[in-house]
């Protein structure tokens, strides 16, 4: 009995340590960044994928546990590393403009102008 107890231990070890691993998508590297502060002000934008950048994760001090989600305008050239976002509708949130080339990016945010860095994968 001890034996069958044994190695189901060991299969659902097995199985835990499978599961922690990265993803094929984050293994590959397909992420790209963009960081921009301004005094005690940080924003910073996220995206997944290759060619199609899929998801838009967004962070910033003035939304200090999460951004709204809402619907994004994309433009997205990893190849020619060139990326433009800002949001499908202005509503009553914060607006914002993200244009990137290369590694150097302007972001206007709710008025403000600032310079910020864009990080192109793969890690």
């Amino acid at each position: 009995m001890e034996r069958p107890v044994r190695n189901l231990v060991r299969t659902l070890t097995l199985l835990v340590l499978i599961s922690t691993l990265p993803s094929p998508a984050a293994a590959t590297g397909d992420l790209f960044r963009f960081h921009a502060s301004q005094g005690d002000f940080r924003f910073s934008l996220e995206m997944v994928g290759r060619m199609d950048p899929g998801s838009v994760q967004i962070s910033s001090s003035d939304f200090k546990p999460f951004m709204p989600r809402r619907p994004y305008y994309v433009e997205f050239n990893r190849a020619q590393q060139r990326a433009y976002v800002r949001p499908r509708t202005r509503g009553d949130l914060p607006w914002f403009e993200m244009d990137v080339v290369g590694t150097r990016g302007v972001l206007h945010y709710d008025g403000r102008r600032m310079e910020g860095t864009a990080e192109w994968g793969p890690w």
